[in-house]
């Protein structure tokens, strides 16, 4: 009896002894990053004409990818979120990015400011395209089509190895874009994260991966805050100087890698992860931005892809909308400093739209900063125009409420006798207003509204008329009547920050159609295919 009891007290030692050797064994995975794709799926074109070069583009990066994890058994290829942006996004609704997505053999995805450019319809639209998994963990919604799509957390095996990720996008950077209706994001970032890695290592996870919407700021935070993330890759707006990799101790000491591998899939970042006794080995770890250049391969289904979907954008460009009787200026100077022809248009065509009494329109909402000339307006004109796409809202406003906010845009305007003119307290010169039903007149003598913080500190008094355009006559706006404002969401949503809150927190109704789809129906049909583009002394600066 002894015998086997000294038998079973050795079996059962030899067990504890291979058990602990089992989860000491290093691990290695290859993680393939892509951040802020933005939708190029083909190379950017850069330099002079004699020195052009090609540059980036899920096209040639996915070929990166598709040779370079040859070498390695266990790895993972992810995207972390702005997948989508600008006209590809806008004209076909995510389709060509999200199926090129699953060719070039993208496991997981989340989600950036730039999906929820066009609403939530439009982000809907495109996770039907595919059934890649998107992880974002701190979405707030009832939505049961977003609720059926995305998931919190989600484990991968990379060979041997378990690999789990979970999302996370910055409120903060959300400020920065239009509300989407319906969706807001938790700002309780550590408890959440900390929920997301405490589930995935019930689940079986070794690897952790946290796919960052976050600032720079809060992903440091997060990994000094929260263990057992290994990675974070990715940030929700890349600052000036942004690095590319750097580690950051955790509260148990560990390790957390923080990557960045750069926009528009330049750049393909690898890191080889060495974990040892469950936590990152920065000696071992190894990191490398992989360039997408001239000479790279493309990936050919995605070349395929890509190229299909670009000729039909170039086709739906290179269409006429109308006719400009004089020439287009969209310089920054001419919108951001007074009545310019263009506002006018845009903001006309908003108002009528909505069928509003007033639209509201910032300068900087209208690109380009160039002068284009009189004849056929192409739509690429207008995607250059108005690139965001943002949607339409009505809002409902005091005259006391449509006061303050004319009185805030004045504050971008500068006077002749400000020779001390302090940028850091006035009203930035983008957020200055365009409009439309309403004749105003500033005074530039009289004190400005002075911000702080990106919010008004004190009200200005240049606003010295505001008349708004009333069964056919100019009345004077009166403190205590109500009016409809068309304006953007981007402006419904206060401008960026708290510039405009009269805006923000006016009553609101979403309007199904964007700016640049008013624009063509106000084009085509209100103007009959012609754009006089004149001034008509809606705006008046008097003091310059």
């Amino acid at each position: 009896m002894e015998k086997w009891m000294r038998l079973f007290g050795m079996s059962l030692l030899f067990s504890v002894l291979w058990l602990n050797s089992a989860d000491a064994k290093d691990r290695t995975v290859a993680l393939y990053s892509i951040n802020h794709l933005q939708s190029q799926l083909l190379p950017i074109e850069v330099g002079e004409q004699r020195v052009r070069r090609f540059l980036g583009g899920l096209s040639q990066a996915a070929g990166v990818v598709q040779r370079d994890r040859e070498k390695y058994d266990n790895s993972i290829f992810f995207t972390t979120g702005e997948v989508l942006a600008g006209k590809l996004w806008r004209y076909f609704r995510g389709e060509p990015e999200m199926r090129a997505l699953l060719e070039a053999g993208v496991a997981v995805n989340t989600l950036g400011k730039h999906e929820f450019d066009y609403g939530v319809g439009y982000l809907k639209t495109a996770l039907s395209y595919n059934d890649l998994p998107i992880v974002i963990s701190n979405i707030v919604t009832q939505d049961p089509v977003l609720l059926s799509r995305l998931r919190k957390t989600l484990i991968l095996d990379a060979g041997s190895v378990r690999v789990g990720f979970f999302g996370l996008l910055s409120p903060r950077v959300m400020r920065t874009t239009a509300k989407p209706e319906g969706v807001s994001f938790d700002p309780d970032l550590n408890t959440i994260a900390r929920a997301m890695v405490e589930e995935l290592r019930k689940e079986g996870a070794e690897l952790i991966v946290l796919l960052s919407g976050l600032y720079e700021s809060e992903n440091i935070a997060l990994a000094e805050s929260v263990a057992g993330v290994h990675v974070i890759s990715g940030c929700g707006i890349p600052e000036k100087g942004q690095r590319d990799l750097f580690y950051v101790t955790g509260p148990d000491g560990g390790q957390t890698a923080v990557t960045w591998s750069g926009e528009r899939a330049q750049f393909v970042g690898r890191l080889q992860v060495v974990l040892s006794g469950g936590k990152l080995d920065e000696k071992r770890t190894n990191w490398k931005l992989l360039p997408v250049g001239d000479r790279t391969s493309p990936h050919h289904k995605v070349l395929e892809t890509a190229t299909k979907y670009e000729q039909k954008l170039a086709q739906s460009l290179g269409r006429v909308i109308g006719r400009a009787e004089r020439i287009i200026d969209a310089r920054k100077k001419t919108l951001r400093n007074g009545e310019a022809p263009i506002g006018n248009f845009i903001a006309d065509g908003i108002r009528w739209k909505v069928s509003a009494d007033v639209a509201l329109l910032n300068g900087g909402g209208i690109r380009s900063d160039r002068i284009y000339p009189a004849g056929d307006v192409k739509e690429q004109v207008l995607a250059e125009l108005l690139p965001y796409g943002d949607r339409l809202c009505s809002l409902t406003l005091t005259g006391r409420d449509l006061r303050w906010a004319l009185e805030v845009s004045a504050s971008a305007l500068v006077g002749a006798h400000e020779k001390d003119f302090n940028p850091d307290v006035r009203l930035h010169s983008g957020s200055f207003l365009q409009v439309s039903g309403l004749q105003v007149v500033y005074d530039l003598t009289a004190p400005p509204t002075l911000m702080k913080d990106g919010f008004v500190e004190t009200l200005g008094s240049r606003l010295k008329s505001l008349s708004v355009l009333r069964d056919g006559e100019w009345r004077e706006v009166r403190d205590d009547e109500t009016y409809t404002v068309a304006v953007s969401s981007w402006m419904a949503g206060g401008g960026g920050g708290g510039k405009y809150t009269v805006l923000r927190d006016a009553p609101r109704v979403d309007v199904d159609c964007l700016d640049t789809e008013a624009f063509i129906e106000y084009f085509k049909v209100a103007c009959r295919g012609r754009a006089a583009l004149q001034r008509d002394g809606r705006i008046t600066v008097t003091g310059r």
